[in-house]
């Protein structure tokens, strides 16, 4: 009997996203982005900021200087920087140790802000909230951890390349908007609003992800009559285990 052939799985890259949140009139909202309709990967879809990890957020001695003075190391330290550096770099805020009342100026690489504003980026106060990997089966995968902080007063300015526009939304209206097919939405950006959503305020939100341990999902992929189903495992806890047609057409790079 001859062997099976072996898959080659495309390695995960490491990637961080940040779901800042606050207080506002009508209840918890959380800031969002909106892709640009141009973007070859979900095109116009609402998402949370955040990128890839790029390799010098690895470098612990660059950051320590910029770090609030805490006891506690943290082994995640390059996502919590790759969080923050990310959406920086897409909406103009900088999660750091005062109010940032005003815009920043724009063009500005992370760390020459750091050095200018002398600010002390606030990584402690984050809370692990989500982890997300891409399905073995396709070509390009990340491994991406999803952070909850609470803003402090930020003015969102987005980059207008990757992001067109930024808003502060209250997360239940975001899904009944995605229920009534006015906006695209991933499969795990949904998710993760449905668990952001069992929160109505900024205490509850942040008490709740200290609480709930993270579980690692691996959505699984299957194709049967030529159409593709993703699910993901119930122990995920979201109460959702199946990607909808709408999302994975979201999720469909364009050609």
């Amino acid at each position: 009997m001859e062997p099976k052939a072996t898959r080659n799985i495309a390695p995960a890259y490491p990637a961080s996203s940040v779901l800042l949140i606050r207080d506002g009139l009508g209840g918890l909202e959380v800031l969002m982005i909106e892709r640009a309709k141009t973007m070859r990967f979900a095109p116009g879809a609402l998402v949370f900021p955040g990128g890839k990890v790029d390799p010098s957020d690895f470098d612990t001695w660059r950051w320590q200087r910029y770090l609030k003075k805490d006891r506690r190391t943290f082994r995640d330290l390059a996502l919590r920087i790759a969080s923050v550096r990310e959406l920086y770099e897409e909406t103009n805020i900088l999660l750091g140790d005062r109010r940032s009342d005003y815009l920043l100026p724009k063009g500005v690489g992370f760390e020459k802000l750091l050095q200018t504003e002398r600010v002390q980026l606030e990584v402690a106060t984050m809370e692990p909230f989500a982890h997300w990997i891409t399905p073995e089966t396709v070509p390009r995968r990340f491994d991406t951890y999803f952070y909850l902080a609470a803003d402090n007063d930020h003015l969102e300015d987005f980059d207008g390349e990757e992001a067109v526009s930024a808003h502060w939304l209250k997360p239940r209206e975001v899904l009944s908007d995605w229920k009534a097919d006015r906006v695209p939405l991933m499969f795990p950006t949904r998710l993760n609003l449905m668990k952001l959503a069992r929160s109505s305020t900024v205490t509850a939100a942040m008490q709740a992800a200290r609480q709930e341990s993270v579980v690692k999902v691996l959505p699984k992929v299957e194709v049967k009559d030529r159409r593709i189903a993703i699910t993901i495992d119930k122990a995920a806890g979201y109460g959702v285990t199946k990607a909808t047609e709408r999302e994975l057409s979201v999720e469909r790079p364009k050609t």
